[in-house]
Formats: structure tokens, sequence, C-alpha cells
């Protein structure tokens, strides 16, 4: 998919948007708190900083908490890093606006094609996903931007180093806390691949070409389009996948399972497992619980996931296509990046915006 289609697709569903009278919705499981704008316009797309509404987006996708508790968003069609203040206060990090160049540099004069996701070290420093060049950039401490693996505008798949290294539109993308590896959800090779900090690559979980299901060890494992990761403190990494519509579990021992979801059957349910159902899941994070929180795009929700595979909804209403704020459950549009937010919240990317989900004591 080329980022002008999904451009046409965030403008043509950004005219759907707007505040209409809210419910409150009773239901067994509910969760229950408010759903508010935190950055952004829902009916428009810019690249204006400022705080709360004053600032604008266009189609901002993943979102990743630094260790001072602001938020850094990839905001993919602006090709800019975009950072939030807990107050909500955004500015630019790195990128010029729509110049959809690949560039290293300092970071005001580096460019990127297309972002699409980003983590944040425990030192500060920002990888980045920049998903419609297939390659994963570096934005350092030191404000300065390199291309930490990957070949601009090339499409394949290859282990190596630097530039040695290849890519099939790569979106997920977190920082296993134990060893500063970067670990990718490479969608369209259908793998796992893990990058040093010194940028040499390997595949650790997936079969490049393969698009199926297996769970087991991790040598013999299969995926399809995976899309989201997050990795724990103990090492158990999390995946979700577009295809498969499901979260995946990969323990610190090398085995694989299913967490929750059907790979056999989409849909809108909650409940335990493989009762669960999802329909063309995104990104995903973890929360301070230790919970998977899930951007379940289709269904336009915000889902959690316990660590024993429990699903339940925090926002959303299924195919209701605007959005509402206030009492959740609320409604969302396709939400895409989620990240914790300040005071126990939820982050989460919709439309030309950043929602704030914010749950009751």
């Amino acid at each position: 998919m080329s980022i002008s289609r999904r451009q046409t697709l965030h403008i043509a569903t950004g005219l759907l948007l707007g505040s209409v009278p809210f419910a409150k919705f009773a239901f067994a499981g509910a969760a229950t708190g408010t759903l508010g704008l935190f950055a952004g316009q829902l009916r428009m797309h810019g690249h204006t900083d400022g705080q709360g509404d004053r600032a604008s987006f266009f189609d901002p996708r993943g979102l990743a908490t630094d260790p001072r508790g602001n938020i850094v968003v990839a905001d993919a069609a602006n090709a800019l890093i975009r950072r939030i203040t807990p107050e909500g206060v955004v500015s630019t990090l790195a990128g010029g606006a729509e110049d959809r160049v690949s560039k290293d540099g300092p970071a005001m004069q580096a460019r990127f094609v297309g972002p699409d996701a980003v983590a944040v070290a425990p030192d500060g420093t920002i990888y980045i996903a920049d998903s419609y060049a297939n390659t994963i950039r570096k934005l350092g401490r030191d404000g300065m931007v390199s291309t930490l693996a990957g070949v601009v505008g090339r499409q394949g798949y290859a282990d190596g180093q630097g530039s040695a290294a290849q890519f099939n539109h790569p979106v997920g993308i977190a920082v296993d806390p134990r060893s500063g590896d970067v670990l990718v959800a490479d969608a369209y090779n259908n793998t796992l691949r893990r990058i040093t900090p010194a940028g040499r690559v390997h595949t650790f979980a997936g079969q490049a070409g393969v698009n199926d299901h297996r769970d087991g060890p991790i040598g013999q494992a299969l995926f399809n389009t995976p899309v989201g990761i997050a990795v724990d403190a103990k090492g158990t990494i999390f995946v979700s996948e577009y295809f498969n519509q499901d979260v995946r579990k990969i323990t610190p021992d090398g085995q694989v399972s299913t967490l929750a979801g059907n790979p056999r059957r989409r849909g809108d349910a909650d409940g335990r497992g493989r009762a669960a159902l999802f329909r063309k899941p995104q990104q995903i994070c973890l929360d301070a619980g230790g919970n998977i929180i899930l951007a379940d795009g289709g269904n336009h929700k915000v889902r959690r996931i316990t660590p024993d595979g429990v699903v339940t909804t925090l926002a959303g209403q299924g195919q209701l296509d605007k959005v509402e704020l206030g009492p959740l459950p609320g409604a969302l549009i396709t939400p895409y990046g989620v990240a914790p937010g300040p005071h126990g919240s939820v982050l989460v990317s919709s439309g030309e915006a950043v929602l704030r989900i914010q749950l009751a004591a």
C-alpha cells in the first residue's frame, strides 16, 4: 500500500470525525472512564506544533513513551517525528513536513519517507521504522539521525550488517531492555528480526515468504504479517499479526504460543485465548501491570489482554464509523498506535489525533 493511498483513506475518514452527543453503555466487563483528546485535531490534518488541539498531525501512527514520560509519535504522512509532553504540548523532533525522502544528519535537516513506528531505549535513543523506505533509523541523544539497518527504497530479505540487511515493510519496533537490541516486526517478510546496537541484523523467528500460523519451538514457528511487537523486562516478546488476527507470545526459552485471538476466524469478541476475536489488529504496547494493549484497527477498538490471555475492550464500539469523546466506551476510527500515557492512561492514535483513554480508579 502506498503512502498516498493511506493519505486518501485518512482524509476521507477524517471528514466523518466529529463530536456528537455521547451515551454511556453498560455491559458486562465494560471499562469505565473517559475518552478524550490529548493532542491534534479531529477534523483537520497539518503539521503545527502547540498544545492540545492547537497542534496538528497528518496520519499519526506509532507511539512510544520515553524515560521522562513524553510520547514520541511517528507522524507518518507528515514524515516527521514528533514529541508530546505529559501536558499535551507537541513539538517536532526530526524531519521536514511532507518532504518524503531519506536523509541522515542533524535532526531538523534529516528526512524520512514514511515513519510507521517508534521505540525509545532506556537512555532516550529513539528508533524509527521508516517503513516506506524499508529501513530502521536512529535518532541519537546528540540530535543526529542515522540509518541503523536496511537499504533505502530496496525491499527484500537479508540478514547482515547495516546496509547489507534488507527488510520488506518493517512496521513494529521495540527495544529489548536487557540487551539494547532493536526488535522488528518485518511485516511482508513474515519474520521477526533483531538488530544489535551496532546494526547487525538477524532473523530470530518466522520464515521469509511463508505466511502461516504455527506455534511451538521458535525455529519452527510461522507468522503471517506481524505488525506490532513489544518485549517485557524478562525478555518475553509479544507480537500482533494483521492477517492471523491474533497476539502471539514468545518466551525467553524460545517457545511460541497464541495468547489471544483465532487465526482461522476474524471477528469482535472479548474472552479468553481463542474465544477472543480481533479484526486487522495493529500495534501493541505493555502497560504498568504487564497487560498487552492492542489497537484493534478493523474493529475500531482498543483492547486489553492480561498475561493469561483474557481480552476486554477499553474503548470503541466496533463498526461505529465516527469519533465520540466522553464516557467510555466512546468511539474510535481505525486506531493504530498505542502507548502508556500520563496518570495511568492509555494513548491511541486515531484519525488525525492522539486520544487519551483514562480509566476510572
